[in-house]
């Protein structure tokens, strides 16, 4: 088995964006586990695993833990460096941690569009 310490040398492999954050979740769906919808043309799999990671993301920050949700990365090949089975498809990474003093989100990140440009109204 695989220590705390390769497993984190793995991700970084596959993510360069985990901040040095001293623990990672991997979140993942199985793909054979999933809701279908009528039509066959999609399924829950990634809205199951999103709500997932949206509790987990407010649960750190609940207990006082600084979380990022990580997408800069290829799904399969975290996939197959963690040798995850072939029906997993992996959805993001959380990395949990202690930001370091003086850090904070980017610029962007309170910045909105307004409603006319993101809804449509029927």
């Amino acid at each position: 088995m695989l220590q705390k310490a390769e497993h984190l040398r793995l991700i970084d492999e596959c993510c360069p964006c985990r901040y040095g954050a001293p623990v990672v979740l991997v979140v993942a769906f199985d793909k054979n586990n999933v809701f279908t919808y009528p039509g066959g043309q999609r399924d829950s799999g990634i809205e199951d695993a999103s709500i997932v990671a949206t509790h987990l993301t407010l649960a750190a920050a609940a207990n006082g833990v600084d979380s990022c949700w990580l997408n800069l990365f290829d799904p399969d090949k975290v996939a197959k460096a963690l040798n995850l089975p072939e029906n997993e498809s992996v959805l993001m990474l959380l990395d949990l941690g202690y930001a370091s003093e003086g850090t904070g989100p980017l610029p962007n990140h309170d910045k909105r569009k307004s409603l006319e440009e993101t809804v449509t109204f029927l």
